[in-house]
C-alpha cells in the first residue's frame, strides 16, 4: 500500500526523498500542474520502473523537470526561441523540446535525440532537483490514459497494489498538464494545450507561425488519455438519470459539483480531474456528464482534456 508523507519543509523529508531518487528508486511529487512520477533522469533503469508502475509504452517520452535554467543548459541545449519562452515562463507550465546536450542523459529517454524538458513550479519539488543537482524525469504520476491526479488522495488510490511514497503538497494550483511546444524553423507546434496558450506565446514571440500537431511521441498525445472509469459525457446541456453533471457556471438543479459558479476558466481547471475522480467513486452515479465550456484560453486545453478522457 503507498505512504503519504505530508510536505513540512523539513530536513528529513529532503532526505528521504533525495536518497531514495539516487537509489534509482521512484517516488510521487507535487507540482503545480499535476502530481508526478519521479526518477532520477540519468538513470534508464529508474525510467523504466516509470513505465513499469505506469504501464505506459517505452515509445511515449518522458519529461525531464530541472530546477533552474542553468542546470537546463547543462544537460540541454537551450537557445532562440525556446530561451526567450524559458526565461518569460519558467518557473512554470511550459515543457519545451529541446536537444539533448550531455550525454548523462539516456539515448534511449530521447526522441530522436531531443527531449521535453521544463522547470515546475513547485518549491518543494525544486528544491528536491536542487539538491540531487540532476533533472528528474517525472510524467504525471497516473496509471497510463486513466485520470491525472491533481492531489496525494488522487495518487494512492491508483497505486493501491504497490508501496510508492507519496508527498503530499495539497492541492496543484493549475490542475492540467503543462503546455508542450516543439520549435522547428521557425515555426511553432503545440503537442499538447495547457494554461500557457497561442496568445500568450505570440506576445513573447509575435511573428511565430502556429502548425498542426502531428508528433505522438511525447505526453498526453495518445487519441484516449485522463479516463475515468465511468462513461463521460461532454457539452450535456440536460442532466442524465443517473449520471453525475458537473456544471460550469449557473447552479443547476441535481448537479453533482459546479467547475466554477463565476465561470472562472482557471477554477474550473483546477476542479476538473478532481471532480470527475469524485464522480467516478460515487457508487450513486453510472455515469459523468459535463456542461459545455468555452474553447477559449485554458478552456481549450479542459476540452481537449475531456475529448480525449471520454473517447
Amino acid at each position: 500500500m503507498p505512504i503519504i508523507i505530508k510536505n513540512n519543509s523539513h530536513h528529513d523529508i529532503y532526505n528521504i526523498v533525495t536518497t531514495k531518487l539516487l537509489k534509482k528508486e521512484i517516488i510521487s511529487l507535487p507540482t503545480e500542474t499535476v502530481y508526478g512520477l519521479a526518477g532520477i533522469g540519468t538513470s534508464l533503469s529508474a525510467a523504466k520502473k516509470i513505465y513499469k508502475i505506469k504501464k505506459r509504452p517505452l515509445s511515449k517520452k518522458l519529461i525531464f523537470h530541472c530546477s533552474n535554467l542553468e542546470m537546463v543548459k547543462r544537460f540541454f541545449i537551450l537557445e532562440d526561441e525556446n530561451l526567450l519562452l524559458a526565461k518569460k515562463f519558467w518557473p512554470g507550465p511550459l515543457t519545451l523540446i529541446l536537444k539533448r546536450k550531455s550525454k548523462q542523459i539516456p539515448l534511449d529517454l530521447t526522441k530522436d535525440g531531443s527531449c521535453a524538458v521544463r522547470i515546475p513550479k513547485n518549491s518543494f519539488t525544486l528544491k528536491v532537483i536542487s539538491l540531487l543537482n540532476k533533472p528528474i524525469v517525472m510524467p504525471s504520476a497516473n496509471r497510463f490514459k486513466k485520470l491525472s491526479p491533481i492531489n496525494a488522495k488522487m495518487v494512492f488510490d491508483q497505486f493501491l497494489d504497490t508501496n510508492l511514497i507519496i508527498i503530499d503538497d495539497k492541492k496543484c494550483q493549475v490542475g492540467l498538464e503543462s503546455t508542450l511546444v516543439k520549435f522547428s524553423q521557425n515555426r511553432l507546434t503545440i503537442i499538447r494545450p495547457g494554461k500557457i496558450n497561442i496568445l500568450d506565446i505570440k506576445k513573447v514571440l509575435p511573428f511565430i507561425k502556429i502548425i498542426n500537431n502531428k508528433n505522438k511521441s511525447f505526453s498526453g498525445t495518445s487519441n484516449k488519455h485522463y479516463s475515468p472509469n465511468k462513461k463521460l459525457y461532454l457539452n450535456q446541456k440536460l442532466i442524465k438519470k443517473d449520471s453525475a453533471y458537473l456544471s460550469f457556471g449557473k447552479d443547476r438543479k441535481n448537479q453533482f459539483k459546479n467547475l466554477s459558479k463565476n465561470k472562472n476558466l482557471f477554477e474550473a481547471a483546477k476542479n476538473l480531474y478532481h471532480y470527475i475522480f469524485l464522480a467516478d467513486k460515487n457508487e450513486k452515479y453510472k455515469s459523468i456528464s459535463i456542461g459545455p465550456i468555452p474553447k477559449k484560453g485554458i478552456g481549450i486545453a479542459i476540452n481537449d482534456r475531456l475529448k480525449k478522457a471520454s473517447t
